[in-house]
């Protein structure tokens, strides 16, 4: 009897442990608000995290064939624009670094898997 109350002591914790990382740990990652942000508007697209300066920054471009690539800081501010197809873009443009795709939609122009590394479109 003595073990049965353990084991359900055991299930009832952890039970209680998952439901609290569940909605606690959702927005676990930097500048959350300002990647839901910039999701609104690039879900049909990509966005990628990069570094500016040693800050924090993001490229955005939509899933279209000579979309201009915008980059913003952590607030999601418009800070650059890169328009390749064109041959105009900000000097921003040459001197990110670090950059990592944490956004692309399905089915995109560039052929390459999706990826949602921070559950933005959940």
């Amino acid at each position: 009897m003595k073990n049965l109350s353990i084991k359900h002591l055991l299930i009832l914790f952890l039970t209680t442990m998952l439901i609290v990382c569940l909605t606690s740990c959702e927005e676990d990652f930097e500048n959350a608000s300002t990647l839901k942000k910039l999701y609104k508007t690039y879900k049909n697209g990509s966005i990628d995290e990069c570094k500016y300066n040693d800050q924090t920054v993001y490229r955005a471009t939509l899933n279209v064939y000579d979309a201009n690539v915008v980059i913003h800081d952590k607030n999601g501010k418009q800070i650059g624009t890169c328009n390749y197809a064109w041959e105009q873009f900000d000097v921003i443009c040459t001197k990110l670094t670090d950059c990592e795709t944490i956004y692309r939609c399905k089915d995109n122009i560039w052929g390459f898997p999706e990826i949602d590394k921070y559950g933005l479109g959940k």
